[in-house]
Formats: C-alpha cells, sequence, structure tokens
C-alpha cells in the first residue's frame, strides 16, 4: 500500500506544480453617465468683428483663450481572467476512455476462457497465457494509465475558471478645440496689405476701432493687426468691410443730373448696380441716391435691371440664386468637361483655382488644376477688389464657351460673385 500512497502524493504534487494558462479580457459594461471637461490649452487667438451701421464702421477686437472642450463617457468596465490548461481535455478524454476500457476488461474477466492456449508453447515447454490472463493483463495496464491521467484532468478542471473585476472607467468620446473667455483687446490697430503706404495706426478703445465713411474712403488696407499679431475675421465679416470701403466711394460720388445726362447707359447702370448693392448697409443713404439715376436712366429709355439676373448681395446668395450644377477644381471629375466649353454654355459652375494674372481690366485668368480658365469680372461690382497674383479664389459664374484673347484661347466663366478663398 505504501507505492499506492506514493504514487498518489507524486500525482498530486505533479498535477499542484503544474503551469496554467491564462487570458485576459475586457468587456464594456453599462454607461453611467457622461460630462463634458474644458481645458486651457495656454495659447491665445485675436479675432476682429466688423459692425457696418452707415455712416460709421466698427471694428470690434477680441483676444480668447484656446480651449478644448472633452466629452467624457463614464461606464462599468468587466476585466474577466479565464484560467485554463489545455491538456486538461486530452487527459479527461484519454483518461477515460482508458479506465473505462480497463475496468471492462477487469469485470468481463469470467466471461474469458481460463485455459491456457495449447497451440502456443514457448521454449521451456509452457502453454500460452489463457484469455482470462490476457484481458486481466490488459484490464490492468488500462486502468493504470487511465486513471492517473482522468485524475490529473479532472483536478487540472477544477483548478480552472473564471475570476471577474469590475471597475470604472472613463472614455474621451469628443475633442473640440474653441476660443473661450473673450475679452476685449487693448493696444494699437496696424494696417497691413493693399497699394502704396499703409494708413497710420489707430488706438483701440474697450476693444473697438471707430471709422468713419471719410476714414475709410482714404484708406486702403486687406488685413489689421493688434500688437502685430493679425486678427482673424470670417468670410462675412471680410465682405462686409469689403461692402463698406466700396460703398464709401460709391455713396460719395456727386449725382448732378446734368452731369447724369451726359453720362453712357452702360456708365450710368453700374453706377445703379454700385448704390443698389450698399442696400445692405443699415442706414445707408441709398434710396435718394437710386431716385436720381433711375430719373436719369428713365429720361435715356433705359431699363433699370436686366430681367434675367438674380441681384446678388453676397457669394451664399449667389450660390443659393444660380445653383451652379459643376464643381470646377483641380481635384474635381467636373473639370473634363471643360474640354469642350461650348457644350456648357449657360451652366452655373462653382469654380476654385489661383489667380495667375489679370489680361486686362476685367479679364482674369485662374489656373484650375492643368486648366486655364478665363474669367470675365465686372469691374463695376463691389466685390471686384484687387485680387492678389497668385491668390487662392473661388467663384460662382456660368460658363460663356470659349474665348481667345492674344495668343491664350481658354473657357470664358462669367463671374457672378468671386471671392478670397481660404
Amino acid at each position: 500500500m505504501r507505492w499506492k500512497q506514493w504514487m498518489a502524493g507524486g500525482l498530486a504534487l505533479a498535477v499542484g506544480c503544474a503551469p496554467m494558462q491564462s487570458e485576459r479580457r475586457t468587456e464594456r459594461g453599462p454607461l453611467l453617465r457622461t460630462y463634458s471637461k474644458e481645458v486651457t490649452l495656454g495659447d491665445r487667438t485675436l479675432a476682429a468683428q466688423v459692425e457696418a451701421r452707415w455712416p460709421k464702421l466698427l471694428l470690434h477686437f477680441t483676444t480668447s483663450e484656446v480651449c478644448r472642450t472633452e466629452q467624457h463617457e463614464e461606464y462599468v468596465e468587466n476585466v474577466i481572467t479565464e484560467r485554463y490548461d489545455s491538456s486538461a481535455g486530452p487527459a479527461i478524454s484519454a483518461g477515460a476512455a482508458n479506465t473505462a476500457v480497463g475496468a471492462g476488461l477487469l469485470l468481463a474477466r469470467p466471461l474469458f476462457s481460463d485455459a491456457p492456449k495449447s497451440k502456443e508453447i514457448d521454449r521451456n515447454g509452457h502453454y500460452g497465457a489463457s484469455s482470462r490472463d490476457a484481458a486481466t493483463v490488459w484490464g490492468v495496464v488500462l486502468l493504470s494509465l487511465g486513471t492517473p491521467a482522468l485524475v490529473m484532468g479532472l483536478i487540472q478542471t477544477l483548478r480552472g475558471g473564471e475570476e471577474k473585476q469590475t471597475r470604472k472607467a472613463d472614455s474621451v468620446v469628443s475633442l473640440r478645440e474653441a476660443p473661450c473667455r473673450p475679452q476685449p483687446a487693448s493696444g494699437t490697430v496696424e494696417f497691413a496689405g493693399g497699394p502704396g503706404a499703409p494708413p497710420e495706426p489707430r488706438p483701440l478703445t474697450n476693444g473697438t476701432l471707430e471709422l468713419t465713411a471719410d476714414d475709410v474712403r482714404g484708406m486702403s488696407f486687406t488685413g489689421v493687426l493688434v500688437g502685430g499679431e493679425p486678427a482673424a475675421m470670417s468670410d462675412e465679416d471680410q465682405e462686409r468691410l469689403a461692402t463698406f470701403k466700396l460703398c464709401s466711394r460709391a455713396l460719395a460720388e456727386p449725382l448732378e443730373p446734368a452731369a447724369l445726362a451726359s453720362e453712357e447707359p452702360e456708365h450710368l447702370q453700374a453706377l445703379r448696380r454700385r448704390v443698389a448693392a450698399c442696400k445692405v448697409i443699415p442706414d445707408a443713404p441709398v434710396d435718394e441716391r437710386l431716385k436720381v439715376l433711375d430719373a436719369a436712366l428713365s429720361a435715356r429709355g433705359e431699363q433699370l435691371e436686366p430681367a434675367d439676373t438674380p441681384s446678388v448681395n453676397s457669394f451664399e446668395e449667389a450660390v443659393a440664386a444660380y445653383k451652379p450644377t459643376l464643381t470646377l477644381a483641380a481635384d474635381s471629375p467636373d473639370l473634363d468637361k471643360l474640354q469642350e466649353p461650348e457644350s456648357l454654355v449657360g451652366r452655373a459652375v462653382l469654380l476654385r483655382g489661383v489667380l495667375e494674372r489679370r489680361e486686362e481690366q476685367n479679364i482674369a485668368v485662374v489656373q484650375v488644376g492643368d486648366t486655364r480658365v478665363l474669367v470675365f469680372v465686372a469691374p463695376d461690382r463691389l466685390w471686384a477688389q484687387d485680387f492678389p497674383r497668385g491668390s487662392r479664389v473661388e467663384l460662382v459664374g456660368v460658363v460663356m464657351g470659349r474665348q481667345k484673347l492674344g495668343a491664350l484661347e481658354a473657357p470664358l466663366v462669367r463671374a457672378v460673385w468671386m471671392r478670397t478663398a481660404l
């Protein structure tokens, strides 16, 4: 019996010291709450907002910190550790089979013959073992192999299992950076851009610079700076500033009836369009000037405004009124259609490219990918500012076909509204 005890102890020690494999996985549980967190990044931004009310132009400068708003989700997280021994399954299968067969042979011993095999004689003259003896030997052998394997597999299976830990977890689902904690800027406003010498710097009062139409009429600038830092403006504020600058000149032109009677009708129509576009500025003296111009045009028997041309006062209004059906850009598949501009005559398009040069006062060459496009820019339009060469522009226009200008023959697009693109 001692050897059985030693065998059982050795088997238990071998099973207890056998290494177990483990796998760890994380599963997300129910959502507990959502919350927002604002983090200050330490940077600052400078922005300018334009307020136009005739005859004053107000530029409001604000300096803001840059904050990052984080949207968080807090939820339950389950950490599951699964321990197992990959040999437990095969050990149980083999052990159960060997044990069952061995036990079956031993239990069925009475069914086997006890007579020796007389046909088999060894060199010592002994007959071969009986069928019962052979069944007994095989039963013992199979039990000796199967029982330890079965016991080891069961113990390894019992040692395995699953352990579950629950904890709180937090994840960031969205990030957004935006100016925060705005304050009025202080310092001196400097003007940049434009031909000639820049205007004289002007001090800020509570973060606001006040200019009159007379001031703006004598100034030429495209950007503003405070303390050497450029102020950012939205597209709407840039258009509002450009409109006020042009209206400061359009609404200052003298309208003497005698002088208007000698003007060409085309000039009167262009002057009327410039004045009418200033209606977007509150309190601008537009109606009286329009009456004078309408009277001069009526006396000449001229139509006041082409009936088939929608009146637009911004880039967004041009897009809404003309509804471009093609987008002509460097990466646009519609650009290939410009190879036959005759088939696109009358089609409204949205065009984005780089202003290469001005061929004439009202003709610009815009590079769109590998294609040059001639753009007709009516000089009487308020938005027809002097776009710098090499600047990126976008415009709403109508295809007019193909035009030859000197050595250049290219598609021609009449611009309805054009602006500088970012």
